[in-house]
């Protein structure tokens, strides 16, 4: 017998080792089994490399690659920066349209972002002009906000300055046809005196107007309540200006004049005189004390006002010697509106130059310039404070107020008031007081507060007529001017002014006009000043029956009489 073949022998031991009793052909030599294993493991990585940086699927790769391959593969992975990879394999590349970064870490973690579809459009980027221009809209709205929030809060400041004071009583049972006037605005505006010449006034109301808006629109009234105006004045707490408080109860007192009520019991009483007189329920109070107008104005540094005529007190002096706008500071602005003896001193007048101080002052205060000065609102704010005090009316209504009142007239709207006088008396009684005409009174107060016509007596007073001498004047002139004729010129324009002429003499060189008077020429001597801008009051306490016109050089021209014409403020 044959011995057995060595070959079939160790097939199967072969096919005994796989326990499945075949062949299974597997002729392959180990190294090439390890290099096909190395081969799988490129692949693996390739793979992970694709699903790093690839977008989408990776095109279609060879089943498999050689052992050197392989080894390529592996050499090249590890000496190659991976974002540079692509570059180089000899498979066709990814397209990438995103700029080319590190992966992220989560990208390359489980569950992270999902990656950009391919074909993704970069995102836009601004050239620079357009990134300027938002950088430029962007800081020009902070400008405008900031700028915004540092008006409202100098506004805010101005407002916080006026005063407020006591001084309401809407429930009085003095009101009448309280559901009639239900919505109508009445605000009673007081001028407090300052002390004229350093000499204290014994009543510190000047002028008082009510002024009444119904409710139902039509026509603003402003109806002037005169200080000597015979009232009686009902029970009062005291008030104590200085604090603003109010203390123990002073009682009625009746034949008194209206001014005593500010005096005794300050606004709440004057309210209630008001209101009692008319039947009309205050909505609103306001003070403009002239002691205080100097801070006012001069912490807005000066104001400019128009005055139709020249302004010339008897006691102050030339205040304004000429017409127009002028510039006023604190001081001058105080004598301006407090002159009194001269012929523009009518209660319309009177209240018309108050209220335009206060004006200019105020709407300088509130204007947008001095709103955004650092620094100015506090100013203006403490000089409100030294000038006005208000109940139910805050600065802003006080502004329009004011405006209005300087240009009251004979026609009125609704900004700008007609000015009425309350019905009184041409000469005052024996205790130097107006006395109400009471008939003409009831039927003015009642078409006020029903909202009537007014009545045909109601007329506004003539508050720009001329100054005419008392009939009989006789002014004695003394030429010190050094220039023949300059006298004679004067004598001709005081003629045409209705003033008669006695001497004319000449005296001693003299700088300026004087006008020399004994106590009884004292309202003379007022409106003679008045007709001769520049010119200077000098009393003569101890002459009688005296008035005197000094002509004097001056520094320029003469001094000339004033024309009959008035400048157009309105």
């Amino acid at each position: 017998m044959a011995p057995p073949s060595t070959a079939g022998t160790r097939t199967t031991g072969a096919a005994g080792s796989t326990g499945s009793g075949r062949d299974t052909g597997d002729t392959r030599d180990p190294g090439d089994a390890d290099d096909t294993g190395a081969a799988r493991s490129g692949r693996t990585d390739d793979a992970a490399e694709t699903g790093r940086t690839g977008a989408g699927a990776a095109p279609p790769r060879p089943a498999r690659r050689g052992a050197a391959d392989s080894r390529v593969t592996e050499v090249f992975d590890a000496l190659v920066p991976r974002r540079r990879r692509r570059r180089y394999r000899d498979d066709p590349p990814v397209e990438d349209t995103t700029t080319a970064q590190e992966p992220t870490p989560e990208a390359d973690a489980p569950g992270g972002a999902e990656p950009a579809p391919a074909g993704t459009p970069p995102p836009a980027r601004l050239d620079p002009r357009a990134r300027a221009l938002r950088i430029g809209a962007a800081a020009a709205a902070v400008l405008v906000l900031v700028t915004t929030a540092y008006g409202f809060a100098g506004r805010s400041e101005v407002h916080d300055g006026v005063r407020d004071v006591a001084a309401l009583a809407r429930e009085s049972d003095a009101i009448l046809d309280a559901d009639v006037q239900a919505g109508d605005r009445n605000v009673l505006v007081l001028g407090l005196q300052a002390d004229r010449a350093g000499t204290a006034e014994s009543a510190r109301t000047d002028t008082a107007v009510l002024v009444h808006r119904p409710a139902g629109g039509g026509p603003a009234v402003t109806l002037s309540i005169p200080a000597t105006l015979e009232v009686s004045r009902p029970p009062c707490r005291r008030f104590d200006a200085a604090t603003g408080t109010y203390g123990d109860t002073v009682p009625a007192e009746s034949r008194t004049a209206f001014a005593t009520a500010y005096d005794v019991g300050g606004p709440a009483c004057s309210v209630g005189v008001v209101q009692q007189l008319t039947g009309m329920p205050m909505s609103g109070f306001v003070a403009l004390d002239l002691a205080g107008t100097p801070q006012l104005v001069d912490a807005v540094g000066g104001i400019q006002v128009c005055t139709e005529r020249p302004v010339v007190d008897p006691v102050l002096g030339p205040v304004v010697e000429g017409s127009g706008t002028v510039e006023l500071d604190g001081p001058t602005a105080v004598r301006f509106a407090s002159a009194a003896g001269t012929a523009d001193s009518s209660p319309a007048n009177r209240v018309r130059r108050q209220q335009r101080v206060l004006a200019a002052a105020l709407g300088d205060a509130l204007s947008t310039a001095s709103l955004l000065t650092p620094g100015a609102p506090g100013r203006s704010a403490a000089g409100v404070s030294s000038a006005l005090s208000a109940d139910g009316a805050d600065a802003g209504e006080i502004l329009t107020l004011a405006r209005g009142l300087a240009r009251s007239g004979a026609a009125g709207d609704a900004d700008t008031p007609v000015f009425l006088s309350v019905p009184v008396t041409e000469t005052p009684n024996t205790r130097g007081q107006l006395e109400l005409r009471r008939s003409e009174a009831r039927t003015l107060f009642s078409a006020l507060r029903e909202h009537e016509p007014l009545p045909e007596s109601a007329t506004a007073p003539a508050s720009r007529s001329a100054a005419a001498p008392a009939p009989g004047t006789v002014v004695n002139l003394v030429d010190a001017t050094g220039r023949p004729g300059a006298a004679d010129r004067i004598a001709a324009d005081l003629r045409e002014r209705g003033y008669e002429i006695g001497t004319v003499t000449p005296g001693p060189a003299a700088p300026g006009a004087q006008v020399r008077y004994s106590p009884d020429n004292t309202d003379a001597a007022g409106t003679l000043v008045e007709a001769l801008p520049g010119a200077r009051p000098v009393p003569d306490p101890t002459g009688s029956r005296v008035l005197e016109l000094v002509v004097g050089a001056g520094d320029a021209a003469p001094v000339q009489a004033v024309p009959s014409d008035d400048t157009d403020c309105d």
